[in-house]
């Protein structure tokens, strides 16, 4: 943001104003902090939930049960976008600046500290945007068994809608490495100078600022537009964030799975040091064939990860 933006700073003030309190709960029992203690690799679920819409506790449920190709007894991590948090810490009426879209009429939707207390797990939620006149806030969240730190938010640059990350340390095996989740924009307003790609060029550069530890796992609906071309995917490449370990670009031809069906959801790992012994992605399907109008409810597919510590 430069001083020739004029309002926006005005704007995105009214933006912070209108959501509620982060939120950090720590559920996990001390059995899953034993496990934690003494695990050498876990998973990572990263997933656009559409505004809530997205069923994470039948996707932890087959997770556990190991329907998704991995061992169940791994401990987990979510890192989660476009979750839907709704408390008494919202404004109990909206100022205007808020997401447009009517969530009201998207029914069921799983609001993130009800998954978490059914869960027992730990919760690392910032919330980004309200959802029009409705009394809830989205925005990224960490939920996970494992021990986390205290949550670290990065306020992206403000392009179309206010974006915000969270960050927080997981600490397994005795070893401390970074997690984080992150949604940039779709786009830039008309007659906007930083539109699209260089809007989220721009919220990288930030990002990145703040995520300075040698060993971060990352989950990003990116929203690259222009695929691979974009110069969010060089700023990764050059903070040494790779798609796997090591660095396999994926096949699969979407990610997002309304039209137009793109690649714009990834889970990126650095590795400086060498903590990550491996890292393999995948997509996640609900229908062998990829067909039906959703995945688990959500436009998005979820991706996954099996992430092996060295000893």
């Amino acid at each position: 943001m430069t001083p020739s933006d004029g309002g926006l700073e005005a704007r995105l003030a009214g933006w912070r104003r209108n959501v509620g309190d982060p939120v950090a709960l720590d559920l996990a029992s001390p059995a899953d902090a034993g496990r934690a203690a003494s695990a050498s690799g876990f998973v990572v679920v990263s997933w656009n939930v559409w505004m809530g819409r997205g069923r994470l506790l039948e996707l932890v449920q087959r997770l556990r049960a190991g329907e998704l190709g991995e061992p169940g007894d791994l401990p987990p991590v979510l890192l989660v976008q476009e979750a839907i948090r709704r408390d008494d810490t919202i404004p109990r009426r909206s100022n205007g600046f808020a997401a447009r879209e009517l969530v009201t009429r998207m029914r069921p939707r799983q609001e993130i500290v009800e998954v978490a207390r059914e869960l027992g797990w730990n919760l690392r939620y910032v919330p980004s945007m309200r959802n029009g006149a409705e009394r809830t806030d989205r925005g990224n969240a960490i939920l996970s068994p494992l021990p986390l730190g205290p949550a670290g938010a990065i306020e992206l640059p403000f392009v179309l809608q206010r974006r915000v990350a969270v960050a927080a340390t997981a600490t397994i095996g005795g070893r401390s490495l970074r997690l984080a989740s992150v949604h940039l924009d779709p786009r830039g307003p008309v007659g906007y100078k930083w539109l699209g790609a260089a809007g989220r060029a721009l919220q990288t550069a930030h990002l990145l600022e703040g995520l300075e530890d040698p060993t971060v796992v990352l989950g990003a609906d990116l929203n690259l537009g222009r695929g691979r071309a974009e110069r969010t995917w060089r700023l990764l490449a050059e903070a040494d964030f790779t798609p796997g370990v090591p660095p396999v670009l994926p096949t699969w031809r979407h990610t997002y799975h309304s039209l137009p069906r793109l690649v714009i959801d990834y889970i990126l790992v650095r590795n400086r040091g060498g903590l990550v012994r491996s890292a393999r992605v995948r997509r996640v399907d609900e229908d062998p064939s990829d067909r039906g109008p959703n995945v688990f409810g959500s436009d998005h597919h979820p991706l996954l990860a099996r992430i092996d510590l060295r000893p």
